[in-house]
C-alpha cells in the first residue's frame, strides 16, 4: 500500500480540511482504521490538509500496528508498521516494533535486513550491532554476525561488551577457542565485572584449559560473593580439576548471611524446582575435601525448593540423596519417605530407601523395598545383586542364587553377581 498516491478524494482546499477533521476525530476516538481510510483520501496533497493528513496517517498505521502486535497478528503489524516507518523513517521505535514483528514470524533474515537498514541510516543506537548479530545468528548467518561483532569492536575498541557478545556467540557455536580469545579481551577492558569473568571461565572450561576456568570463576566469585549460583560453578570447576589429578588451591570469598543471599538461593531453587536434574551434575561428581560445603549448600537450596513445592516428590528423592553424600543418613531416609508417600510406585525411590535400609541393617525393610521397586518396573541387575548380597546375609542361600541369577540373566558380564553365584556353589 502507497500512502502517498493521489486519490480521486476532495479537490478543493476546504473539501480536503473536511476530511483530514473527519480522519482526525476518528484518530482521537481510537479507530485507527477508520481515520487510515480518511486520512489517505489527502495523503498525497501539498497543502496544509495533506500534510497534516500524512503525520496522522502515520500515528495511525502505527497505533493500529501496536495493536495487531499485541493481538499476536504478525502479518498485519507488519504491514502496519511498515507503512508508518515510510512515513516516519526517522523513528527508532518503528524499527524496533518491526523487530519485534519480524521475530514473532520466526523471519529472522527480515529482522537482520531491518537492523541493517537502521545501521546504514546512522541510527544513534549503541546496542544495535549485537543486535544485529544476534539477528544474523537466529538466521543461521554466524560468519556474517562474527563479522558484525567483529567489526564494531574494531570502530569502538574501548568497548568490552562487543567482544563479550562475540564470545557467547563462538561459545554457542562450540568454537571454544575463539570465544576464549574474545572473552579475554572483553576482560582485559573490564576486569571487574563479574559477568564476563563468569562466562570467561566457563568457555575456558569447555576449552579444556581447567586451571584458568577455575581462575576465572573464582574471581567472579570474589566479585559477587552474596551469588550463589557462582559459588556452585565455581566448587564444581575445582571439584572437575582434582578429579583430573590438579591440585589447584580455591580461596573464595566467605559471603556470610546477607540480604542478597535470599534473592540469589531463590532463584538456584527455582531452577532446581524445575528440573530436579540439575542435582545429577553434582551427585555425579568424585568425592572431595569440598564436599561439605558444595552439598551443604546444595541441600540448603532443595529445602529451599520443598518450601514452594512442597508435594514435589523429585525433589524429595534429590534431597535424599544429597542428605546421603553429606552422611546424614535418617535424613536422607525420612526425606525419601516423604518422596514415597507423595508417589509409592516410584521407583528410584524404593530403590534408594532399600539401599539405605540396607547400610544401616535394616534388612528385613530393604528386602521388602527393593522388592517393591521390581515389581513396579524397577527390574535392575545392580537391585537384584543387592536382593542376593541380603539374602545371603540372612542365610537364604536358595533366594540368593534366585537373585544373583537374575542379576546375570539381565546382565552377563555383571562379574560381582558371578563371582557371589560360584562362591555360593562352592560353599
Amino acid at each position: 500500500m502507497n500512502p502517498f498516491r493521489r486519490h480521486s478524494g476532495p479537490g478543493r482546499p476546504r473539501e480536503a480540511a473536511a476530511v483530514y477533521r473527519a480522519g482526525l476525530a476518528a484518530f482521537e476516538q481510537g479507530q485507527y482504521q477508520q481515520a487510515i481510510r480518511e486520512l489517505e483520501r489527502i495523503a498525497g496533497r501539498n497543502d496544509l490538509p495533506g500534510t497534516l493528513g500524512r503525520f496522522y496517517l502515520g500515528q495511525a498505521h502505527l497505533h493500529q500496528g501496536l495493536a495487531e502486535l499485541r493481538l499476536g497478528r504478525f502479518s498485519a503489524a507488519t504491514r502496519h508498521l511498515t507503512i508508518a516507518r515510510d512515513i516516519n523513517p526517522a523513528s527508532a521505535d518503528l524499527t524496533r516494533y518491526l523487530l519485534i514483528c519480524h521475530v514473532g514470524r520466526g523471519r529472522f533474515d527480515l529482522a537482520a535486513v531491518e537492523l541493517e537498514r537502521s545501521r546504514e541510516a546512522g541510527a544513534a543506537d549503541a546496542d544495535l550491532p549485537i543486535r544485529l548479530a544476534y539477528a544474523l545468528s537466529r538466521d543461521g548467518q554466524l560468519e556474517q554476525a562474527v563479522q558484525t561483532l567483529a567489526e564494531a569492536a574494531d570502530r569502538e575498541p574501548i568497548r568490552a561488551d562487543l567482544r563479550y557478545h562475540l564470545g557467547l556467540l563462538l561459545a554457542a557455536a562450540d568454537r571454544h577457542g575463539e570465544a576464549v580469545h574474545a572473552m579475554k579481551e572483553a576482560v582485559a577492558r573490564a576486569p571487574l565485572d563479574a559477568e564476563m569473568q563468569q562466562h570467561l571461565g566457563l568457555a575456558c572450561a569447555a576449552a579444556g584449559d581447567h586451571p584458568a576456568a577455575v581462575r576465572h570463576l573464582a574471581i567472579a566469585q570474589k566479585l559477587r560473593p552474596h551469588d550463589a549460583w557462582l559459588a556452585l560453578l565455581l566448587s564444581m570447576a575445582a571439584s572437575d580439576a582434582r578429579s583430573r589429578g590438579l591440585d589447584l588451591h580455591v580461596d573464595p570469598t566467605p559471603a556470610g548471611v546477607q540480604p542478597g543471599d535470599q534473592a540469589a538461593l531463590d532463584e538456584l531453587a527455582r531452577v532446581v524446582a524445575r528440573d530436579p536434574d540439575f542435582v545429577e551434575a553434582f551427585l555425579a561428581l568424585p568425592e572431595t575435601a569440598v564436599d561439605q560445603e558444595v552439598f551443604g549448600m546444595l541441600a540448603g537450596i532443595l529445602e529451599l525448593a520443598l518450601e514452594r513445592q512442597p508435594d514435589y516428590a523429585d525433589l524429595h528423592f534429590h534431597c535424599s540423596r544429597v542428605y546421603q553424600r553429606l552422611g546424614r543418613t535418617e535424613s536422607a531416609i525420612a526425606a525419601v519417605d516423604r518422596a514415597l508417600a507423595i508417589n509409592p510406585r516410584y521407583v528410584q525411590a524404593l530403590i534408594q530407601l532399600g539401599r539405605l535400609h540396607a547400610e544401616t541393617d535394616r534388612r528385613a525393610e530393604a528386602v521388602e523395598r527393593l522388592r517393591q521397586a521390581v515389581a513396579h518396573g524397577g527390574d535392575y541387575p545392580d537391585v537384584h545383586f543387592l536382593l542376593g548380597e541380603l539374602y545371603r546375609r540372612d542365610g537364604a542361600d536358595h533366594l540368593a542364587r534366585t537373585a544373583y541369577r537374575r542379576a546375570l540373566t539381565l546382565n552377563s558380564d555383571y562379574a560381582r553377581a558371578r563371582e557371589a553365584l560360584e562362591a555360593l556353589g562352592a560353599a
